[in-house]
């Protein structure tokens, strides 16, 4: 580790010495400017911003990938950092690159999202008023994106109308990660036919899943990430049906046969699985490491540090409960890691989810659930 006082030494450090992640205590103007210089010359390195309860706002700048409001316990700064190194040495490691290096090309980032990233990116701040005029230039995102707003997922007391109410009510970067959310399952509406694959099931369950993980009792930007998280959580997949259609046709039928979920087939022939290439994709997209981390691991929580339960373990739990529901997943309970959830202190919370589960898989709000089989 290194230690310095000021941009300039800190600067000049990054500069004489490859490093993985960098924690700022961010207090004025000049520490926000200060990130803004590592993001624009150091991309690949991890940023961690320490900011007090009253500054939580901070939170929906795009300058960190992850905040810690303080005052904190240094236990959680060290889980944040070496999750941050876990994700970094999964998502370069040898086996993702090789099997991705396979692909022709990587997807790109859809273009809307791509404008809104490049807008949120810039200084000084942006204005809701900014970021609705470039989302409602697109009259179909908008009316999508007002749909899933207003549905079950993030329990508004009132209808929102417009995306400049959305943007107010969620905060700038969650409308970004909602819009590439509705991109993306847009773009792949149009992919090859796969023999059991649909892209609209896959989308039905993403977003059941971010219903049954906004009910968990989690605080507001860890819920956050849950929700954009789960939302996108199977994305892996959707670059596996467009890419490798052939070969993932092949992994789906031997997981029919098998009776087995899906990402063990993988795990078993490529020693990777689809949550990992979703996680590379995003994280080459520019998403925030909450989410990234919580994509990557959705399959496999206790390879990662906890500190507490947080939008990996909700997902993980959120993505099973799903699945109960629409039957993909057999012999649930052997599958759930429940020594994790006591460790945690919410294996007792496992009753209450069930029944949110049944309640969110049962209603009728915004999506076609009946049609799951």
């Amino acid at each position: 580790m290194c230690f310095v006082s000021g941009a300039e030494p800190a600067l000049h450090q990054l500069e004489m010495t490859p490093l993985d992640v960098i924690v700022a205590d961010l207090v004025s103007e000049s520490d926000k400017s200060f990130l803004a210089r590592v993001r624009e010359s150091f991309p690949e390195v991890v940023r961690i911003g320490l900011v007090n309860q009253t500054h939580s706002r901070l939170r929906h700048l795009s300058i960190v990938h992850q905040f810690l409001i303080k005052p904190f316990d240094l236990k959680e700064l060290e889980v944040a950092v070496e999750r941050s190194c876990k994700l970094r040495e999964l998502l370069q490691g040898e086996l993702i690159c090789r099997t991705l290096g396979k692909l022709e090309e990587l997807p790109a980032a859809p273009t809307l999202y791509l404008r809104l990233l490049e807008k949120l990116n810039q200084e000084p701040e942006v204005s809701v008023d900014e970021v609705a005029e470039i989302v409602e230039a697109d009259a179909a995102i908008s009316a999508k994106l007002l749909q899933l707003v207003n549905s079950a997922i993030f329990r508004t007391s009132r209808e929102i109308a417009t995306v400049r109410l959305a943007a107010s009510y969620l905060g700038l970067n969650v409308i970004k990660d909602l819009v590439l959310s509705t991109e993306v399952f847009r773009a792949f509406e149009k992919s090859k036919p796969i023999p059991g694959f649909s892209v609209e099931e896959l989308q039905i369950h993403g977003r059941l899943t971010a219903k049954i993980a906004g009910r968990m009792r989690l605080p507001d930007s860890t819920r956050d990430a849950a929700i954009v998280a789960s939302l996108l959580h199977d994305i892996g997949k959707l670059v596996l049906a467009w890419k490798m259609p052939d070969r993932f046709a092949r992994l789906l039928a031997r997981a029919s046969k098998q009776n087995q979920p899906l990402y063990q087939i993988e795990e078993e022939l490529w020693g990777i699985t689809h949550a990992e290439m979703g996680a590379y994709l995003l994280g080459l997209w520019g998403l925030p490491v909450g989410v990234t981390v919580a994509i990557a691991y959705h399959h496999s929580p206790s390879r990662v540090p906890h500190y507490r339960f947080d939008a990996i373990v909700a997902v993980y739990i959120a993505n099973l409960l799903a699945h109960d529901h629409d039957g993909s997943v057999k012999d649930r309970h052997t599958l759930r890691d429940l020594s994790l959830l006591q460790n945690l202190g919410v294996a007792d919370q496992l009753p209450s989810w069930e029944e949110i589960a049944e309640e969110m898989a049962s209603s009728r709000d915004e999506l076609p659930y009946a049609s799951l089989k």
